[in-house]
């Protein structure tokens, strides 16, 4: 980065190259979910409910995902309507409502991250550095 703070045509490349690694990620990430037969946000959902507490709350999940809590909603009733979740009322209060991933969820989800890993080993140290030029230019 140049001395006032500008940044140089060597900056905007290394963002550049950042966000197309990152990008070719997700493009990535979005085509196996679709092979999975699920829509990219369903993945997500179910990825975010696998690392979450064992059965987080709709509003938790909307959270996680940085969508609306009608979004996640309508997210879980299409999960629901295939059969790779569920919910329930919490026993505690009522008024809050758990999702839980079913074992044909569980299966998908299985087949995704596996496929997933494997993108990463292959693709991540490009991503890493694309991160490490971006990083240690900034400093």
């Amino acid at each position: 980065m140049t001395v006032e703070g500008k940044l140089s045509r060597a900056d905007y490349g290394e963002l550049s190259r950042f966000r197309f690694q990152i990008r070719r990620f997700l493009h990535f990430s979005e085509e196996a979910a679709r092979a999975e037969g699920l829509e990219p946000q369903q993945h997500q959902m179910l990825l975010a409910m696998a690392g979450l507490e064992e059965e987080p709350t709709v509003g938790r999940l909307a959270e996680q995902l940085l969508i609306r809590h009608h979004s996640a909603v309508e997210l879980l009733d299409r999960l629901e309507q295939r059969g790779l979740v569920e919910r329930a009322r919490d026993a505690a209060d009522r008024r809050q409502v758990r999702a839980a991933i079913t074992e044909a969820g569980w299966e998908k989800l299985r087949r995704l991250a596996g496929q997933h890993r494997a993108e990463l080993r292959r693709t991540g140290p490009a991503l890493v550095e694309a991160l490490r030029a971006v990083i240690e230019d900034a400093e």
